[in-house]
């Protein structure tokens, strides 16, 4: 038993020796494979890191030029991004609301075949301005009820773009019909201003379907647009009103507002003229002198004063009257918009004021709530405005006020 229990010590011993060396080359092996891991892991986070460098630009544009030109437009050609960038800058171009409206629906039709734009009045879309359609006057003659159904009352509610076909909405067709055509695929997506839709583009295809890549580009345009109208009317505030697309239907189609008169200067006296005739101060009267009396030389005239000269603005304070003056552009512009008919006849009878009283007065509230008390001291851009949008240029056009 003796030799029996030092053979199974001594086996064991031998056993547990060997074991023990097994262990510590597995170790090793171990962490040189965890090194080996950790460096492949650090060279795979490295390579995902420069993942741009390995984009190939080129492939991808060939890819989404395929995806559009297959996705269709009209001619049977996707829009392209050069197209698409100059819409961009022509609705940027728009100095007014008025003008970004009228370029944002002719813009548009680069790519539907009709468009139309109506605004939001009391719960009805009222037709405005179209282009495309063979009676582009017969846009200002359609009122359509928010409450009827159709796509135009779906796009108020959800505030989305609403896309299909004709058929699907009779209502729809029925409103319309006074545009005449035979279209198939439509289009209705809401101008969204200040939280609240101000506005509903309308466009339309004789194809059975407006491509999605042309309702895309619509959205976007429309989205632009307002964005634009944004930084319009962004003068520094100092009240709490803000400026609104009022729901006042226009009567006829925008024009471009006129140039605006030159600044006064040297070359450019601007006068300002008080009651009907230029009164002359009466003559000095003479006084008789003594027949001895040497010849008097009359005293040489006192210079007059030295005008003070023109502080030149700080950029705050230039800032600030450029944003007033492009408020005040909009406000203006807004009115126009609504009382097109109001404003042609007002300047024929030269009571334009009397006229819009209402409107003037509320966005003259509108200017002074939104505008510093120093630059409307300073100048009255509003005034200015009135002038040269309503007035067309002439003061006398706006009557009394």
């Amino acid at each position: 038993m003796a030799l029996e229990d030092d053979l199974k010590a001594r086996t064991s011993a031998l056993v547990s020796q060997q074991m023990a060396s097994w262990v510590v080359e597995i170790q090793r092996a171990i962490q040189g494979h965890q090194a080996s891991l950790v460096g492949a892991l650090d060279k795979l986070g490295e390579d995902v890191a420069r993942y741009d460098e390995k984009i190939d630009d080129a492939q991808i544009g060939l890819a989404i030029a395929e995806v559009l030109q297959q996705a269709g437009g009209v001619g049977g050609g996707g829009p392209d991004y050069s197209q698409l960038k100059e819409s961009i800058a022509n609705i940027e171009k728009g100095s007014n609301l008025s003008e970004v409206l009228t370029h944002l629906v002719n813009e548009v039709t680069r790519y539907a075949e009709r468009g139309a734009m109506f605004i939001v009045k009391a719960q009805n879309a009222v037709g405005w301005y179209g282009a495309g359609i063979d009676n582009p006057e017969a846009v200002k003659t359609i009122s359509i009820p928010l409450t009827a159904d159709t796509v135009f009352r779906l796009a108020a509610g959800s505030r989305r773009a609403e896309r299909g076909h004709m058929s699907h909405s009779p209502g729809t067709g029925q409103a319309l019909a006074r545009l005449g055509g035979s279209p198939g695929g439509i289009l209705v997506v809401p101008l969204i201003l200040r939280d609240k839709v101000a506005a509903i583009l309308y466009c339309d295809t004789a194809d059975p379907e407006l491509a999605p890549a042309t309702a895309d580009i619509a959205e976007i345009l429309v989205a632009f647009a307002g964005k634009v109208i944004d930084v319009l009317s962004g003068a520094p505030r100092t009240g709490t009103t803000s400026p609104s697309m009022r729901s006042s239907p226009p009567a006829a189609a925008p024009a471009p507002a006129p140039a605006p008169p030159p600044p006064a200067g040297a070359d450019n006296p601007q006068t300002v003229v008080f009651g009907s005739g230029t009164v002359k101060p009466p003559p000095a009267p003479k006084v008789p002198r003594p027949p001895t009396s040497p010849p008097v030389r009359p005293a040489a005239p006192a210079p007059a004063p030295a005008k003070p000269p023109v502080r030149a603005m700080t950029p705050e304070q230039q800032k600030a009257h450029d944003d007033a003056r492009r408020f005040a552009r909009l406000v203006v512009s807004e009115i126009k918009l609504y009382n097109e008919a109001k404003v042609a006849e007002g300047r024929k009878t030269k009571d334009i004021y009397e006229r819009l009283k209402e409107d003037i007065e509320r966005g003259r509230q509108m200017y002074n709530d939104r505008v510093a008390a120093d630059v409307r001291d300073a100048t009255d851009y509003f005034q200015d405005e009135l002038i040269r949008i309503l007035g067309g240029g002439d003061a006398g056009a706006l009557g009394s006020q």
